[in-house]
C-alpha cells in the first residue's frame, strides 16, 4: 500500500508564498475588507439578512472571515501557510481592550436607566460597532506577514486614489459614483440610507465618497496620505516613486474637494509629521507638497477658494456654524459631572436628542467618563509611540512605514477633535488598519527591507 505524501508536500507551493501571489485565503479576506473600506458605503447600507443587529457589509464579511479563520485553524494545514504568526500584543492592544471593557461597563452599570430612557438598544448597536473595529484589527494583525505589508500598502494607496478620484468627480459633477455603484450591485432588498449627494445647511455640496459624511472621507484620505508621501521618497524604483507621487497629489486633492476645513487641516498635520521626522530624504516630498498646493487650483478649480472662504473671519455662515457647536461644550458640564468616572453609557449620547458636539473626546467623556477617555487617548498615543519606536530601530529603507504611521495616527488624533469619529466607521477602520500594518512590520524588520 502506497504511503501518503507528507502534508507539507501535499500543500501547493503557492500556499507558502506572500500575498498577492498566494492561495492562502485569509490574506485575501483581509484585502477584501480593506477594499470595502475605500469603495463601499458600509455605514449607509443594510443588507437583507436577518440578524439581531444591522446587517452592514463590513460586519457580514468580518463574520465570514472569522469563520474561515476558525476552519483554517481546525484543519490539518501547516500553520505557516495561513497565519501571519508571531504577533505579540502590547500597549496598543492593552489600551484598546481596556477601552472596550470600560465601554461595556459604562452600559452595564447604567442599564436600568438606559432602558427607562429607551436608549439601551442604541448602546447595544454602538457596542456591536466597537466590536467590529476591534475584530478588524485583530484579524489583520494576526493573519498578515511582515513581508506582505509593502504590497498591502500599495493596494491601500491605490484604493485611496480611487476614492479620492470619486470625490473629485462628485465635487465637479454632483454624482457620487460609489453610492450609485452600490445601488447597482447590492442584492434586492438592500436599504441604502443616503445617496450621498446632498447639500449642507450652508448650501455647499456634501462630498462624501464612500462615507456618510465629508468629514469621514477627509479623515480617511488624510490618514493614507502619509503612506503615499513616504512611498514617493523611499520607493526603490523611479517608476514607483512617480506613482506614489501622483497618488499623493490625487489623494490631497480629493481631501480638499470635500470642501471641509478638515480636508486641509488633517492632511497638513499628517504631512508635517512625516516631513519633519523624515529628514533629508523627505526634501523631495516637501517639494511635492508645495507643488501640490500650487497645482490644486488646476486639479480642483474653485475648491480651494471655497475652503479658504470657510477659514475667513468674514464668512459669517461658517463662523456661526462653528460657534453653534462649540457653544454647547460648556453646557455639557452637568453631563460630565454626573458620570465623571464611567459616564452615562457608551454610544448613548444621541446628537439628535441632546446636542451636536462634533467632538469625540467630549462625547466619550459624557458616555464613558474620564476613565474611558483616558483609555481611548492611550490607544492613540500608544500607536504613535509604537510607530516612533519602530522607526528608531529601523534604517530609513525600512522605517518609512512606521514614519507614515506616525502621521496617520496624528491625523486621527486631531480628527477626533473635529467630529465624532467613532460614529463613522471608515475613520476608525482606517486608523486601525494602518496601526496594524505598523505593528506587523516591526515583527520581522528584515523581511520588509527593500520591497517597497
Amino acid at each position: 500500500m502506497e504511503r501518503a505524501a507528507p502534508l507539507s508536500r501535499a500543500v501547493p507551493e503557492s500556499a507558502f508564498a506572500d500575498w498577492p501571489r498566494t492561495t492562502r485565503v485569509l490574506p485575501w479576506l483581509a484585502a477584501a475588507l480593506t477594499a470595502m473600506l475605500f469603495v463601499v458605503p458600509i455605514d449607509s447600507m443594510v443588507l437583507p439578512v436577518p440578524l439581531p443587529f444591522d446587517a452592514r457589509p463590513d460586519r457580514l464579511l468580518l463574520g465570514l472571515a472569522f469563520v474561515v479563520w476558525a476552519l483554517v485553524v481546525a484543519v490539518a494545514v501547516p500553520r505557516r501557510t495561513e497565519e501571519g504568526g508571531g504577533h505579540r500584543f502590547g500597549a496598543v492592544e492593552l489600551a484598546l481592550v481596556t477601552f472596550a471593557l470600560l465601554a461595556i461597563a459604562s452600559v452595564a452599570l447604567n442599564l436600568s436607566v438606559l432602558q427607562g430612557l429607551g436608549e439601551a438598544s442604541l448602546a447595544s448597536k454602538k457596542l456591536v460597532l466597537l466590536a467590529s473595529y476591534l475584530a478588524f484589527y485583530v484579524f489583520v494583525v494576526s493573519v498578515l506577514r511582515p513581508s506582505e505589508v509593502p504590497a498591502y500598502i500599495r493596494m491601500i494607496v491605490a484604493l485611496a486614489t480611487v476614492a479620492a478620484l470619486c470625490a473629485i468627480v462628485e465635487y465637479a459633477f454632483g454624482v457620487n459614483v460609489l453610492f450609485r455603484a452600490a445601488g447597482v450591485w447590492a442584492p434586492p432588498g438592500t436599504e441604502i440610507l443616503s445617496d450621498g449627494t446632498v447639500l449642507t445647511p450652508q448650501g455647499r455640496p456634501d462630498v462624501t465618497g464612500p462615507t456618510r459624511h465629508g468629514l469621514a472621507i477627509s479623515a480617511l484620505l488624510s490618514m493614507v496620505l502619509p503612506l503615499a508621501l513616504g512611498g514617493s521618497a523611499f520607493a526603490r524604483s523611479r517608476s514607483d516613486r512617480w506613482l506614489y507621487t501622483v497618488a499623493a497629489l490625487v489623494i490631497f486633492a480629493g481631501a480638499v474637494c470635500t470642501l471641509r476645513r478638515t480636508g486641509v487641516i488633517l492632511p497638513f498635520v499628517a504631512c508635517s509629521a512625516v516631513l519633519v521626522l523624515g529628514g533629508r530624504r523627505m526634501l523631495p516630498a516637501l517639494a511635492l507638497f508645495l507643488v501640490t498646493l500650487a497645482l490644486l487650483p488646476l486639479v480642483a478649480p474653485g475648491a480651494v477658494d471655497d475652503v479658504i472662504d470657510q477659514f475667513s473671519a468674514t464668512n459669517q455662515t461658517a463662523q456661526q456654524s462653528v460657534a453653534g457647536r462649540t457653544s454647547d461644550y460648556e453646557a455639557t458640564e452637568p453631563d460630565v459631572r454626573a458620570g465623571a468616572l464611567l459616564g452615562r453609557g457608551f454610544g448613548t449620547y444621541d446628537a439628535q436628542v441632546y446636542r451636536l458636539l462634533d467632538n469625540e473626546y467630549i462625547t466619550l467623556t459624557i458616555e464613558t467618563g474620564f476613565l474611558g477617555l483616558a483609555a481611548y487617548l492611550a490607544a492613540i498615543l500608544a500607536a504613535i509611540g509604537m510607530a516612533l519606536r519602530a522607526r528608531s530601530r529601523l534604517d530609513p529603507e525600512q522605517g518609512w512605514i512606521a514614519l507614515a504611521g506616525v502621521g496617520s495616527a496624528l491625523a486621527f488624533l486631531f480628527a477626533n477633535a473635529f467630529f465624532d469619529a467613532l460614529a463613522f466607521p471608515h475613520a476608525p477602520y482606517g486608523f486601525l488598519l494602518i496601526v496594524a500594518l505598523v505593528a506587523i512590520s516591526r515583527r520581522a524588520p528584515a523581511l520588509v527591507a527593500g520591497k517597497v
